[in-house]
């Protein structure tokens, strides 16, 4: 079978660079939705559970309590999650959620300094055709941290949708630096898209949506210079929030000296946006706030 074929060998290729909790594709996988209606979130969780690293009991029920009252006003099909700690933990994210379960969490390695990862994540109530996750892979002495998550899904027969979470470096250090790495980070993303698109189109119509905490965005003059996202854009994909208002898009509110800022998106390509949104969720939860979309996956292209 060519779903079979496909999927087996991308699974064996990232078992091979150690990543985890690929789910392997067979009859019973494929969705069985008639709809092409689709809802995807993704949210940067700060440290979940608990807000920082080495949280207290208290602190990881606190911020897992009131994780739940949010995350179920999501009404998704899809949640990518970032800074969640390792696969159980994001099943604790998505317990409340009816039909839930995590379909890929990736078990990067800590920074160095630090003891506890940072990990990305799917979680949906779908079931995928495969889905993995990779770190991004060194080029010369660039080496950028954590990776992305991938699951890709067939949501109607010959209607396929890929989903990719993604975080990219953090603005901490310097400038120069942060900027490269990402750019560098999206090249790689790039280039396994082009990938995963040569390897599955022959199953039908493929639409992408890429999301997560890029910490950049493309109207922030802070980062004018900066090719990241103009680059996903270059090849074909949409940007969810451009029709929202610079402030209504905002998902990191000012604080610690810092200016409010939109660094979480979701950009799209061979899908029809219905709305997007950003989510007004509790500082309790995270610092973050989701950013949420529904998409018509109808064939567009």
């Amino acid at each position: 079978m060519m779903t079979r074929k496909i999927a087996a060998g991308f699974l064996l290729a990232a078992l091979f660079v150690g990543n985890v909790r690929a789910q392997s594709p067979d009859s019973s996988a494929r969705s069985t939705s008639s709809s092409r209606e689709i809802t995807v979130a993704f949210w940067n969780i700060q440290w979940f559970p608990g807000g920082r690293p080495a949280a207290s009991h208290g602190e990881q029920t606190r911020q897992i309590d009131s994780v739940h009252t949010d995350i179920a006003q999501l009404h998704a099909d899809i949640i990518g999650m970032e800074e969640v700690r390792d696969f159980k933990q994001a099943g604790v994210a998505v317990q409340p959620l009816a039909g839930f379960k995590v379909d890929v969490c990736a078990n990067f390695p800590p920074r160095e300094g630090q003891a506890e990862a940072q990990e990305v994540a799917i979680a949906s109530r779908l079931q995928p055709l495969s889905a993995w996750a990779e770190q991004w892979k060194p080029n010369g002495a660039m080496t950028p941290p954590r990776g992305f998550a991938f699951a890709a899904y067939e949501i109607t027969p010959r209607e396929l949708l890929f989903v990719y979470c993604v975080h990219l470096k953090s603005n901490r250090g310097i400038d120069i630096e942060n900027v490269a790495i990402r750019q560098e980070s999206m090249r790689q993303l790039r280039a396994h898209i082009d990938a995963m698109r040569a390897a599955y189109e022959k199953l039908g119509h493929i639409a992408c949506i890429v999301g997560g905490d890029f910490n950049t965005s493309p109207d922030d003059k802070r980062f004018a210079a900066e090719k990241t996202l103009r680059d996903l854009m270059s090849s074909g994909f949409a940007w969810a929030l451009q029709n929202l208002s610079p402030t209504a898009r905002e998902t990191l509110p000012a604080g610690s000296g810092f200016p409010a800022a939109n660094f979480d998106h979701i950009f799209y390509r061979g899908a029809k946006l219905r709305n997007a949104s950003i989510a007004n969720t509790s500082p309790r939860s995270s610092d973050h706030r989701p950013v949420v979309a529904t998409f018509d996956l109808a064939q567009s292209e």
